[in-house]
């Protein structure tokens, strides 16, 4: 086998390999930032599930019961601040707005159509816009809402 063969060989191995190196980092950069949405969203999952407030809020809101007029304006507007958290993560493209209806989607609407919710709030106040928004987008979705187990993913 001559030099140049040699050589030529060595060059089209060192380029696979290149090759190889760069698909490798681009599918592991690819999981890295798939995690990274799955811990936000995991994060805000459990605000919502794991606060005590936030818990009988939700709970309260099935039968859209008189009580819940009786929770303080902060614990609502915090709550409502959750919900504008997720709509801020589907508008940056961290989680998907079908999985964002299919977690928060319920809680959104509720929230949206309960009189008692907002008792002690104003709904047209100019710093709700977000929640108002992602609340008539969920409510579409609602409408329209066809499962599609491919769409519920990071």
């Amino acid at each position: 086998m001559s030099i140049t063969a040699l050589k030529d060989f060595a060059i089209i191995v060192g380029g696979l390999v290149t090759i190889f190196a760069f698909v490798n980092g681009l599918l592991e950069y690819r999981r890295q930032g798939a995690q990274k949405r799955v811990e936000h969203f995991t994060m805000l999952r459990r605000r919502l599930k794991e606060n005590p407030v936030f818990k009988e809020i939700c709970a309260l809101m099935f039968d859209d019961d008189p009580r819940l007029a009786t929770f303080s304006p902060q614990d609502k507007r915090d709550f409502v601040g959750l919900l504008e958290e997720a709509a801020l993560q589907v508008n940056s493209g961290l989680i998907r707005p079908e999985l964002a209806h299919y977690m928060f989607g319920y809680y959104t609407v509720k929230c949206l159509e309960s009189k008692d919710f907002w008792a002690n709030l104003t709904l047209d106040e100019v710093y709700w816009n977000l929640f108002y928004d992602f609340a008539r987008e969920m409510k579409a979705k609602q409408e329209s809402h066809v499962f599609r187990r491919e769409k519920l993913r990071f």
